[in-house]
């Protein structure tokens, strides 16, 4: 079977298809379909074309790495399970179309089912509080390349006068001739 498609298209196309033939609950291919949305516009060419040689472990911590990523951490654990998921059927799927049985079929006992449902609701929870601006956000402000400056605790209604105020005691620490 060479002529597989491996691809990140081939993937995506297999989630699309996989909720409307009913071949996957249509819930558990939509959530895995966004995390490979999100996760796999970070692969590189080779992994983009060939899914099998990607490794999600090492793709999480290179997003996670990025100063300018969008994906919070604990969305970002989610993701990866749900990619892990979506790898794991769609190759399945490749290789015996004909007996493929989803890992993301309500086959599991119900409390198993609720529990696991309760703790992603909680996890998505945490992700839309933290998302909102709660006052405990960590702002990272990256200097230079081996300096980020992280912010804490700005209130959502920050004023000109309060943000001068701050400015002003930033401005106490720079160090006169060292001006770029």
């Amino acid at each position: 079977m060479s002529n597989q498609n491996y691809s990140k298209n081939g993937l995506l196309d297999f989630l699309k298809e996989a909720a409307v033939t009913g071949i996957m609950n249509p819930g558990v291919a939509r959530s895995r379909k966004t995390a490979a949305e999100k996760l796999l516009d970070h692969v590189n060419a080779e992994e983009r074309i060939n899914l099998r040689i990607l490794d999600v472990d090492e793709l999480c911590s290179r997003i996670h790495k990025m100063e300018d990523s969008s994906i919070r951490e604990e969305a970002l654990n989610l993701y990866n399970s749900r990619l892990k998921s979506a790898l794991t059927d769609y190759f399945q799927w490749l290789e015996h179309p004909e007996s493929f049985t989803s890992s993301g079929s309500n086959k599991a006992p119900v409390q198993q089912v609720q529990k696991r449902d309760m703790e992603e609701q909680r996890a998505l929870e945490s992700i839309a509080l933290h998302h909102a601006g709660t006052q405990d956000d960590i702002i990272p402000i990256p200097l230079r390349e081996d300096l980020i400056v992280y912010l804490q605790g700005l209130p959502l209604n920050l004023t000109a006068k309060e943000a001068k105020k701050i400015v002003d005691v930033v401005k106490a620490y720079v160090q006169e001739g060292e001006d770029e």
